[in-house]
């Protein structure tokens, strides 16, 4: 705020003393809007205005505030009031609120009235350059609006807590004025946040004044619980080693070989034996004792087939169960050692008919 100075002062009307011409009962009731340019009746006594220094307020601040002084000065007031408004909104000086608040007062808004009067009131006590009589006029003004409302003097323990009247914010704590109401009941909320809002009833007289303390009490934040832990991953699967199954298969593979050529070569034996009974003839005992040389020739050689031919037949039926005994213990390691997921392994059997044959195929993922 620029200070004022005293050559800059022009004394064109002091803030409200008295009044002079004009009473608040005469003037426009608080519930109805402004008007643009009805004048208040003449009573005993009407508010004075102290106009704002020349360079505490921007030109178009101060020639708002020039034509809501002219318009007071002829009983304009609603005029008054919407070129102070206008003024405010352009350069926030507590000479302007004055001229607002006497507006007020004579629109019969006194709680509003009240408040801003309150404001120009302790803003002129710090003026230096104001003097005693518009302090004087200042004073009577605002006790004036005073004496129409309520008032009720809020504190909190909690500083920067938002105050509420019914519901509507009328500032922070820590307030500096008191909070204006209408006279009647009405609800103070005191909030902030991470605290529990306190709320108080009050029964306010006209013109009467009381005193609520607000102790708010700070929320625990509790920490969210902890996330249940987490199941244990299932147990690696150790990978299927394929060097097992490669040999257990060649060896399969080389005993059933083995077991089909010794299989051939004991057929070509059991027919090379059947060839030599024929040549022999009649059922003879070899093993008799006989003094004919050739039947001896012929018996021993007939053994030797029969000897080679049971060899040869014993190799095939050992090649083949050996073979088969590979490959199931091969199977088995596969089967015990699968690569896939057990909810993903599945077998699917399905049974094979033909004309003269019949089987079945299992397929599947193992």
């Amino acid at each position: 705020m620029v200070p004022m100075r005293p050559s800059q002062v022009v004394p064109l009307l002091c803030l409200p003393a008295l009044l002079a011409s004009t009473s608040p009962a005469d003037a426009q009731p608080k519930s109805s809007p402004p008007p643009t340019s009805a004048a208040a009746p003449k009573a005993a006594r009407r508010p004075r205005i102290q106009r704002a220094p020349s360079d505490a307020m921007s030109d178009k601040a101060r020639k708002l505030y020039v034509e809501g002084v002219a318009a007071s000065e002829q009983n304009r007031w609603a005029d008054a009031y919407a070129s102070f408004v206008a003024a405010w909104a352009l350069q926030k000086h507590y000479t302007i609120v004055g001229g607002i608040g006497t507006c007020e007062l004579m629109l019969q808004r006194y709680r509003d009235a009240a408040e801003h009067l309150a404001i120009y009131v302790r803003e002129l006590a710090n003026d230096t350059t104001a003097t005693p009589e518009e302090r004087e006029a200042a004073a009577a003004a605002y006790a004036q609006a005073r004496a129409e409302v309520g008032a009720v003097i809020v504190s909190a323990n909690v500083p920067g807590a938002k105050v509420l009247v019914d519901g509507s914010p009328v500032g922070t704590t820590p307030l500096v004025d008191p909070v204006f109401v209408e006279p009647g009941p009405h609800t103070i909320t005191v909030q902030h946040d991470g605290h529990a809002p306190e709320s108080s009833a009050v029964d306010v007289a006209r013109g009467g004044e009381i005193q609520r303390a607000f102790e708010l009490e700070q929320l625990v934040v509790r920490a969210p619980p902890e996330p249940a832990p987490a199941p244990p991953p299932p147990p690696a699967m150790a990978e299927r080693s394929s060097a097992p199954i490669v040999a257990g298969a060649s060896v399969a593979a080389a005993g059933v070989i083995a077991g089909v050529v010794f299989t051939l070569v004991a057929n070509a034996k059991a027919n090379s034996v059947r060839e030599q009974h024929t040549k022999i003839g009649a059922p003879v005992n070899c093993n008799a004792a006989t003094n004919d040389e050739q039947m001896q020739q012929q018996c021993n050689k007939l053994s030797t087939l029969v000897d080679g031919r049971d060899l040869f037949s014993n190799l095939a039926l050992w090649s083949f169960v050996g073979g088969g005994a590979v490959a199931v213990g091969t199977l088995g390691y596969w089967l015990a050692s699968p690569s896939t997921p057990p909810e993903k392994r599945h077998v699917r059997v399905v049974p094979l008919v033909a004309p003269g044959a019949g089987g079945i195929v299992a397929s599947g993922v193992f």
